[in-house]
């Protein structure tokens, strides 16, 4: 994904409209993000659409079975509920009955996003996610923690820790191999990068492979092969690898038929050998996000214009000037 002329994913999934035009075009954030879902019946070589409004002012899906449920997660762009929230999904995938934030060790942390999950051999969900700087504004970029979490009823989760750290990365999407090692991708959106890294216990990860592209999701073929999928300028591309992640080879240009440019973010659930679903989310057309979204003081930039909202390495507050 070299060139998209009219969306650039950086941040946190935040996608600038015209990101190299010569004047600065407002920013569409979370709130503006709108999750769709599609389904596939030949073992995801493509999907169709199900839904385009499963949910609104919302990003960053993932879905799971768990305890017989259909549960997607996802980030509420909500200006006030900023955090990770959990819904139940219909039988036909086409709404959800919201269940509320979860919270991590007790509290819902407003800064926590980007959520994946995974079901451990002993029944619990486990939780990757990312702790960005969103509600204060902060002085130049901080390295990017990713943390996981454990939980029980897959709304309260106790955390267990950083499983990796990575510069200007988000969007972390973790799965288990069949030799039992864990692979994570996570995204380096200002350069186009997806970094991977293996894991012999799924809590401690190292650098294994990188490839280019956009925001990944990975899940594993019926071979038992990993692939992976990410968004491009046509729509969202899969790639799978013969050697448990450190190459990978392109098989599908774009799974999603009909309207999918500008789809992002994809999550794949599997249902039976054939049957998977697809979730990932769109823009809501002439939507945009202000630089004071997500801060807990909204006063503290101390301007009004339209700018870059703090998606994850925080915004640089207003520097006061010293009277002479």
């Amino acid at each position: 994904m070299k060139k998209l002329l009219g969306i650039l994913v950086l941040g946190f999934l935040c996608l600038y409209n015209y990101a190299f035009a010569k004047k600065p075009q407002p920013v569409a954030g979370p709130n503006c993000h709108i999750i769709h879902s599609a389904k596939s019946t030949n073992s995801g070589k493509s999907y169709k659409k199900i839904s385009s409004k499963l949910l609104k002012s919302a990003s960053v899906p993932d879905a799971i079975i768990f305890k017989n449920k259909k549960l997607i997660y996802y980030v509420n762009g909500d200006f006030d509920n900023h955090s990770i929230y959990v819904s139940e999904l219909s039988e036909d995938i086409k709404s959800v009955k919201t269940i509320g934030p979860i919270k991590l060790n007790g509290k819902i942390n407003k800064d926590a996003v980007d959520p994946d999950l995974i079901i451990t051999d002993d029944g619990k969900i486990r939780l990757f996610y990312y702790v960005g700087l969103f509600t204060k504004p902060v002085m130049g970029q901080k390295p990017n923690k990713f943390y996981s979490a454990i939980s029980d009823d897959g709304i309260n989760f106790t955390i267990e820790g950083v499983v990796a750290e990575v510069d200007n990365a988000t969007d972390p999407t973790v799965v288990k191999l069949p030799n039992n090692e864990y692979l994570l991708a996570v995204a380096q959106g200002d350069i186009q990068k997806i970094k991977i890294f293996k894991s012999i216990d799924g809590k401690k990860f190292n650098k294994f492979s990188s490839i280019k592209g956009g925001i990944p999701e990975l899940s594993i073929a019926e071979n038992g092969d990993p692939e992976i999928l990410f968004q491009n300028a046509d729509g969202i591309l899969k790639m799978t690898s013969s050697n448990g992640g450190k190459k990978w080879k392109k098989t599908r240009r774009n799974i999603l038929s009909g309207d999918s440019k500008g789809s992002a973010s994809p999550s794949v659930i599997r249902i039976n050998e054939n049957e998977r679903i697809l979730f990932y989310f769109k823009i809501k057309k002439g939507c945009s996000t202000p630089p004071t979204a997500y801060l807990e003081d909204k006063n503290a930039l101390g301007i009004k214009e339209m700018g870059e909202p703090p998606l994850g390495h925080g915004v640089k507050p207003k520097v006061k000037k010293k009277k002479k």
